[in-house]
């Protein structure tokens, strides 16, 4: 289930704004400045440390994290195995009193725009036990001893980045690896406009 919200009212950097072209020139050009601006916000592949040292994981502040699955196996390609881990991605942010903003499973890594909210809980917390529960599930499911890598890359997103350029660029993962022609088309993926608006 996918959640929309108004597009940002001005997407596109002053001095590179669509024109009186063509439609088809108007297309062209915006889709080129979109792939520019969301390139900024792009963590997957990048070498970079697991955790700021000097940050406090418990603030009120949005980040981006990427769990990838044990040797990247591709478990979540089936709608049963992939239902389990949004099931639980869901309660566990309920139960723990964080703010899911947004996620985006693919078959091989999940990602997640998350805050701890009011919970004063880190976000290690938040994922040791969403990762515990949901490889309980999996071993007792399909026996498997390890479900996730053993950590998570994340990246805290600053007051002066773009929260839906960063929402936008995670919803259109599926169409950059071609399992999906449009972002609305994809069933994993989903955010919440209404926990949004309270970090713009």
């Amino acid at each position: 289930m996918i959640r929309s919200f108004s597009p940002h009212p001005n997407p596109l950097p002053p001095g590179e704004r669509v024109g009186h072209s063509s439609p088809q020139q108007s297309w062209g050009v915006f889709w080129n400045i979109l792939i520019k601006i969301s390139e900024q916000y792009k963590t997957w592949g990048r070498s970079r440390s697991n955790r700021l040292s000097n940050f406090d994981y418990s603030e009120d502040r949005p980040i981006h994290v990427t769990i990838c699955t044990d040797n990247k196996k591709n478990i979540f390609e089936s709608e049963t195995n992939a239902k389990i881990v949004i099931n639980e991605l869901l309660k566990t942010g309920r139960e723990l009193g964080f703010q899911i903003l947004c996620y985006c499973l693919m078959p091989d890594h999940l990602h997640i725009v998350l805050s701890p909210g009011d919970s004063t809980l880190s976000l290690s917390k938040f994922l040791n036990i969403f990762k515990g529960r949901t490889t309980a599930v999996f071993r007792e499911k399909e026996g498997l001893k390890k479900l996730w890598q053993r950590s998570a890359f994340d990246h805290v997103i600053r007051a002066d980045e773009d929260l839906r350029a960063i929402v936008e660029y995670i919803r259109n993962n599926p169409v950059r690896k071609g399992i999906a022609e449009k972002a609305d088309d994809y069933p994993y993926s989903e955010w919440f406009d209404v926990e949004i608006q309270k970090y713009i």
